[in-house]
């Protein structure tokens, strides 16, 4: 790399003025950002991008896929207009507009060319990752661009094919296309009379960041453009940002360019900046219906952007600092973005774990997940230790270990149909619980086999392929422009792939029914079971209510518990057999016990189970117990789900929906930071929290202008509960009540 932070950093730079002469517009952007997301129209189309992306798509037809990007992604950024707020701090906004009846024309064509999507085939970005931040941090786009030119130089004086090196060429032009939009940005601002931003992206036009907001300028930027104008859906995460933007805000502050308001209300803008750029609904239960934006009007439509915060650090510093208790002090409650991700440490400060619970109490899109959990799964599934501790997390619940993994080939595992499956197939060689255990075993194992075979299969052919498809996110991570490889093809240090294991408790409740029933107390042979199954409990009833009533994951029952520990153990030492670690051959496999909302369409293409759950009901969700379980209560569900191997899975979320009236007043958070702590202390991996009631869920459904702050979490992001479907709000009802 031919540019180093240290050479820029003597270079003279803006200081901001004192904070009592900065804009005093901190509630003004809040509420703007808020009245964006409950009232900004549902049909609101950022049509201005699509035009100039279809002027772009005409000009560049004919060349190569990485000059397309290139040259046309320099085409919109160069001229797209910059909207300006004199209450700005950050600057990166896009102008969106309810089409009239010839844009909705123009809208509607375009985008069924474009086989549903409003971005062309050239513009091949999927997001759902977090980028080499720190590599960005450390040398800028002008850095960035000086690599790639020395790379292609390199590769061109060793005769290199030229489709080869048009991947170069157009992550040449990508990174000239973000110092442009910098530029353009910068006389836009000063010409609005903002200058503070508008210095701020004169710098980082063409140096690397040397102070706090032109750090936070130039991540913003680069991740707007991302998300609103390249990738569908970009769910991008903006990583560990108290530890990114660390040295800094120390060095601002020690040189007295600002002050820990001032930074607060940086990281304040960034988060409103966020959330203006969504669009209106849910997309996972409620899309496709009147109440929704879409992905193609918007390519952010409702897509989570994620902040990690806290956590172990490389270089053993203290898990929390100064900018963990300001970015946590800054987030609104009402706001659907970014999603803040703690990373839970058992020495986490007392006042910033607090202060962390009391937001969570306060409703806040945040989550949080164990260091004592997530490490080690991460060395375990084949990560350096050193790797391990950076990781992150991005939507849903997927982790990254930022800027040098992709997954690449994603399987959801479906628990309960595979249980199904081995009931209907071999029940007849099962006289013990310990023979459904080895039978289910034994068809896991043939599971995986066929995935991670069909995995290397890939992995072999990428040499074979050509490396020209050229991604935007290739140019912020840490390895494609060095290797001139697309991260698709294996252009990172770990390309892997995720087992997503689903329908824990489904399974576990499935198992525990069989013991009891079948096994245990003899109650019901195991053909009349299997009949009964095969017929949806039609007149079975006393059987259904026999398998519902026995012990269930979740009660803080012993053999219960013992079947979901024994069920995970088979699960993660199969994975460790077909992933082959040490071999030449070996595979990085994520486990994740993730079924997102995934599982109400598994539910419905899955018969009767021996839990009693009938054909075509939803099986249980990531790590939660299954609806209506959890009889003994939140400790006892609490207790069961600590024993758990969870420093084998990478990732899982438990959703849970707490009653505000039990954790109200300092008593209430503090039984809050205890219970949570607790948990986690105990061996829990992450949890989500939602603090509303049913009643309050049923009001919002009859009265919503009155809920229109009334935020939930889906499944590791949040959603308007009034700007979901009735049946999708239903969903949400159903969900048990845990606390």
């Amino acid at each position: 790399m031919t540019v180093s932070n240290a050479e820029h950093r003597t270079k003279p730079v803006f200081v901001p003025p004192p904070s009592d002469h900065l804009p005093a517009g901190s509630s003004t952007r809040v509420d703007e950002a808020v009245n964006a997301l409950r009232y900004k129209p549902v049909r609101s189309t950022t049509l201005e991008r699509l035009r100039l992306t279809v002027k772009a798509n005409d000009l560049v037809a004919g060349t190569s896929q990485p000059l397309q990007l290139g040259e046309g992604l320099f085409y919109l950024l160069d001229n797209i207009t910059l909207p300006v707020s004199s209450d700005d701090l950050i600057f990166g906004r896009i102008d969106e507009e309810v089409p009239d009846e010839a844009g909705e024309v123009f809208f509607r064509a375009t985008v069924a060319a474009w086989n549903g999507k409003s971005i062309p085939a050239w513009m091949p970005d999927g997001g759902h990752e977090c980028f080499a931040w720190d590599r960005l941090l450390r040398y800028g786009l002008s850095g960035l661009e000086n690599f790639a030119q020395e790379e292609l130089k390199r590769r061109t004086v060793l005769g290199e094919e030229e489709h080869h090196l048009d991947y170069l060429r157009g992550a040449v032009q990508v990174y000239q296309a973000f110092r442009q939009y910098a530029r353009r940005y910068a006389a836009a601002g000063r010409k609005a009379g903002v200058e503070g931003a508008a210095s701020w992206c004169d710098q980082i036009a063409d140096h690397p960041p040397a102070t706090f907001g032109e750090a936070i300028q130039l991540m913003w930027l680069v991740g707007h453009v991302y998300c609103t104008m390249v990738a569908c859906n970009a769910t991008l995460t903006f990583g560990r940002m108290d530890e990114l933007l660390l040295p800094f805000y120390l060095d601002d502050l020690a040189e007295g360019r600002l002050t820990a308001e001032d930074a607060g209300d940086l990281i304040e803008d960034f988060y409103c900046k966020n959330n203006l750029i969504l669009g209106r609904g849910e997309h996972q239960m409620s899309h496709s219906t009147e109440k929704d934006t879409g992905w193609a009007r918007n390519l952010t439509y409702d897509a989570p952007q994620y902040v990690i915060l806290a956590g172990r650090r490389e270089d053993d510093s203290p898990v929390v600092n100064d900018l963990t208790a300001l970015f946590l002090e800054r987030i609104v409650p009402r706001f659907e973005n970014p999603v803040v991700v703690v990373r839970y440490t058992h020495d986490i400060p007392e006042p910033a774990w607090h202060l962390a619970c009391e937001k969570m109490r306060d409703n806040s899109s945040m989550m949080v997940y164990s260091d004592e959990q997530v490490i080690p799964a991460m060395i375990h599934s084949g990560i350096e230790p050193d790797d391990a501790v950076k990781y992150t997390m991005h939507g849903c619940n997927w982790p990254d270990i930022p800027g040098i993994q992709r997954s690449v080939y994603l399987y959801f595992v479906q628990l309960p149909r595979l249980l199904r499956t081995t009931l209907l197939a071999e029940a007849s060689r099962m006289s013990t619980v310990e023979d459904v255990f080895e039978s289910f075993r034994l068809r896991m194992r043939k599971e995986f086999e066929e995935h991670t075979d069909r995995f290397r299969t890939e992995r072999e052919s990428w040499d074979q392929r050509t490396r020209g498809i050229l991604r935007v996110d290739d140019c912020f991570l840490d390895g494609p422009v060095a290797e001139a490889r697309s991260w698709a093809v294996g252009g990172v240090k770990y390309p892997n792939m995720i087992l997503s294991i689903t329908g824990l408790a489904s399974a576990v409740d499935s198992i525990a029914a069989l013991n009891e029933v079948v096994f245990r107390t003899g109650k019901a042979p195991m053909d009349e079971l299997l009949q009964a199954l095969q017929n949806n409990f039609a007149h079975e009833e006393r059987l259904r209510q026999l398998c519902l009533r026995a012990p269930k994951y979740g009660q803080g029952h012993e053999s219960a518990d013992r079947h979901a520990v024994r069920l995970l153990e088979i699960v993660t030492e199969e994975i460790d057999k077909v992933s082959r670690l040490g071999c030449e051959d070996e595979v990085s496999i994520f486990r994740c016990l993730e079924t997102d909302m995934r599982h109400i369409p598994f539910g419905e293409n899955l018969g009767a189970t021996p839990d009693g759950r009938q054909a075509d009901q939803p099986i249980s969700e990531n790590t939660s117990p299954s609806p209506g379980s959890c009889t003994n209560g939140l400790t006892a569900m609490m207790g069961s789900m600590s024993q758990l191997p969870f420093n084998r899975f990478n990732s899982g979320a438990l959703n849970l929906r707490m009653q505000p009236a039990l954790f109200a007043g300092p008593d209430g958070l503090r039984r809050l930071s205890e219970l949570l702590g607790t948990y986690f202390e105990m061996g829990g991996l992450q949890v989500q929290l939602s603090f509303a009631s049913v009643q309050e869920l049923r009001d919002a459904q009859e009265d919503p202008e009155r809920y229109r702050d009334l935020m939930i979490r889906i499944t590791g992001y949040s959603a308007a509960f009034v700007d979901m479907t009735r049946e999708a709000q239903d969903e949400i009802i159903r969900r048990e009540e845990m606390a």
